[in-house]
């Protein structure tokens, strides 16, 4: 194999290929191109067989990239018997093998993050469901990093234990049981730990960084005494703390793991040398990481553009006016990061107005539409009665009178929840319209179940719909909310497709062959989401982990948004994320800051974020759009903001009054070498005397009723929630803006009621 194309650290990587060894991988680093060649390389030159590779890494999206780089090398035939495989599929593909030596049945169903709280609660089901949903969350981050629970929670010793009770008696798994499943299977049972490590030679680990405690111990009972194991990441990536990554399995690996080499690739091929500056000067003040001198390939381009603005309207717009001097192609090639999804509204507001075209990244998911899981849920149910989670989600749906007093009966009575209902109703314990929808249910599920194996399991599907009443159902739905696009019928549809295709055979093997692949590649499902298939792509920063843009709009650089505010947020993990952020750009990079944003119905001032006191003046320009005002410790007050937005207009342009003049600065660059002229100076809002008459409080809202304020403009109130003691307004504002307000926290004046 030709390894010219390597430069010599990635080449010395790939010679390594004994002991254990270590890869430093920086951001652009060309990892994927290492590990792959590697796996080609060792095939080539007789180190292991295809099938002695075992290669792991995180999400379904890189095993399938790296598959066919190595297919791209190598040929599809020698490819295709390389296992590679994320985490959780490689434990799945070995429990299905020895299930019964850890109590599970083969054809065991993998419960997601939400059938695992919806299983909790039935356990308890007068608990509040969001008690039961946090605790749920708890009991997943326990097992990942294989804790019990304190002694000290009582309540949570009690959720969890009835929580694995309740798992084993429907005989499913759920994620974490992938793992630590296949960690008891392995160290219970020497002859099956020593045919895996004679099995697998190498071991290969991709994104090691973001494994968690379970994965680290699976790793090292995969790993025998002549086993090969080569681990790549980047600790300044390790941005996952809150699924339960543990930075410390990459740092402390040669602690380990015997023999263990390092390789640091430093040569970075994504970003111009000016965007990697400015994320060199963030991550570096980091204490908990490996120093790596990471140099760009790329030596020209443009400064990264630092804007300060005033709200985040501004924000959005100004995001518009750059995308809109952009070609086609460059927007396709545009992405705008923020911290959280509650982020992208003013975005999205702002594109659709100003006829930009942008998808997102993270919005419903074909596999988390109601119609796709309720489908999935009487599949599961026709496969293993047992599944009391699917039981619960469609026993009454579409409506058959069965209240959850007598779904609780049932759960309650016996594990197998099928014939928990049929006995109850042969009893006469249930009776009435209850008994009457139960029977419709047993009738069809018994019709549905006599089918398996002499339908194929495309039809079997069609039945499924028919005789459960779903498709009849999702028709009426459809026409009441006169959908189009994205019609629930057609979402039924396209499931029958996938069924009928030759990927899953007919019978039951198929049918638990479709609900693992639904489980563990749901992203697969279906077809792509988003409101457009170009366009910008409006994102959080996590999910655009291993993504690259030519073009990066880093927003809501404040303290407390970003670093958030989050009570068990990590300052070193938030500048991994930050250093993540930056380094998805390939050619420009744009970082935004507010002064002010809305919460509440009220403006909050913000503090620029400490991020960018970090970076280097020389490595930036600044643009500062914000108001310049005598200094002042006075917040927003009613009074301001009138004066601020008759000043400033309602559709947030970007045209000033002379009574509000803008600080004067340079549109080129930051030419100022003194950090005291670079540092963000805090807006400055003034409190005027408002010699009007106070307007009195009103406390009589209803939907419809007309309204303006000072900023947002003219509304209409859609709808009335109750916020602890208080009212609380949804407005839909006639500029395409919506958002909910406190009224006596906000400036509203009812105009009237909508006609």
């Amino acid at each position: 194999m030709n390894l010219d194309a390597l430069d010599p650290q990635q080449k010395k990587a790939v010679l390594i290929n004994d002991g254990s060894l270590l890869i430093f991988a920086g951001a652009g680093s060309g990892k994927t191109r290492v590990i792959t060649t590697k796996i080609a390389y060792q095939i080539e030159n007789n180190l292991a067989k295809p099938w002695e590779i075992l290669a792991v890494t995180f999400t379904n999206k890189a095993c399938n990239e790296m598959r066919e780089r190595v297919a791209s090398l190598i040929g599809d035939d020698l490819a295709s018997r390389c296992v590679i495989r994320t985490f959780h599929s490689f434990g799945v593909w070995l429990l299905r093998r020895y299930a019964e030596k850890v109590g599970l049945n083969p054809n065991f169903t993998i419960y997601d993050d939400k059938e695992s709280a919806a299983l909790l609660h039935q356990c308890f089901p007068t608990i509040e469901r969001k008690v039961t949903d946090q605790a749920s969350k708890q009991i997943s981050a326990l097992k990942d990093r294989m804790q019990k629970p304190p002694h000290y929670d009582s309540q949570l010793c009690e959720f969890y234990e009835a929580y694995e009770n309740k798992l084993r008696e429907t005989g499913n798994v759920d994620f974490a049981d992938m793992i630590l499943k296949s960690i008891q299977l392995l160290r219970d049972n020497e002859d099956v730990r020593r045919f895996v490590q004679e099995r697998f030679k190498t071991i290969l680990v991709d994104e090691y960084q973001d494994s968690n405690t379970a994965q680290f111990k699976l790793l090292s009972l995969l790993a025998g005494p002549s086993t090969f194991v080569c681990v790549v990441g980047d600790d300044d990536q390790s941005i996952y703390r809150f699924r339960g990554a543990e930075i410390d399995n990459i740092l402390n690996f040669s602690k380990h793991f015997q023999n263990t080499q390092t390789v640091v690739l430093g040569k970075n091929y994504r970003c111009t040398e000016q965007i990697l500056s400015v994320a060199r000067d963030v991550i570096k003040n980091n204490r908990k990481r490996v120093d790596k001198d990471l140099v760009a390939d790329i030596k020209d381009g443009s400064k990264p553009q630092l804007y300060y603005v005033n709200t985040e309207f501004d924000e959005a717009q100004q995001v518009v006016d750059i995308v809109r001097q952009m070609p086609s192609s460059e927007q396709n090639s545009t992405a705008v990061l923020y911290r959280t999804n509650a982020q992208s509204k003013a975005f999205e507001d702002r594109f659709m107005i100003n006829g930009v075209p942008y998808r997102i990244v993270g919005s419903l998911r074909f596999y988390d539409r109601e119609e796709v899981r309720d489908s999935i849920s009487l599949i599961a149910l026709v496969a293993n009665p047992y599944d009391s989670v699917a039981f619960d989600r469609m026993i009454n749906k579409p409506t058959r009178g069965i209240g959850p007093a007598t779904v609780q009966k049932i759960v309650e009575h016996s594990s197998n929840v099928v014939e928990s209902s049929r006995e109850l109703v042969t009893s006469g314990l249930i009776k009435g319209k209850a008994a009457d929808g139960i029977k419709f249910f047993l009738n069809a599920y018994d019709k549905c179940v006599s089918q398996i194996g002499k339908l194929g399991n495309g039809e079997l599907l069609d039945l499924i719909f028919t005789e459960f009443g779903l498709m009849d159902y999702y028709k009426m739905r459809d026409e009441e909310e006169k959908s189009d696009d994205s019609s629930r019928v057609e979402s039924l549809n396209q499931l029958v497709n996938m069924l009928y295709s030759p990927s899953f055979s007919d019978g039951l093997e198929g049918i638990h062959a479709f609900l693992e692949y639904a489980a563990l590649d749901p992203s697969s499902l279906g077809t792509p989401e988003g409101k457009a298939e170009q366009g910008v792509t409006l994102i959080t920063m996590h999910n655009t982990k291993g993504l690259e843009f030519n073009n990066v709009f880093v927003t809501g650089l404040e303290d407390e948004i970003f670093p958030s505010q989050r009570v068990d947020s990590d300052i070193e993990e938030e500048r991994r994320i930050c250093y993540v952020a930056m380094t998805r750009a390939r050619k420009n990079l744009y970082l935004i800051s507010a002064a002010s944003r809305m919460v509440w119905g009220r403006f909050s001032r913000e503090t620029p974020s400490r991020f960018l006191s970090e970076i280097d003046p020389k490595h930036i320009s600044v643009v500062d759009k914000r108001y310049s005002r005598p200094a002042t410790t006075s917040l927003f007050t009613n009074s301001y903001s009138n004066n601020y937005a008759n000043n400033y207009s309602n559709n947030y342009s970007n045209s000033y009054s002379t009574t509000y003049y803008r600080k004067n600065y340079n549109n080129n660059s930051f030419n100022n070498d003194k950090y005291e002229s670079y540092v963000p100076k805090k807006p400055v809002l003034i409190k005027k005397k408002n010699e009007d008459a106070p307007r009195p409080v009103i406390t009589d809202w209803k939907a419809g009723d007309r309204v303006k304020h000072p900023i947002m403009g003219e509304g209409t109130v859609t709808e009335i929630k109750k916020f602890g003691n208080r009212d609380v307004l949804v407005i839909n504002f006639d500029d395409g803006r919506s958002g909910s307000f406190i009224p006596e926290k906000s400036d509203f004046i009812r105009t009237g009621q909508k006609s």
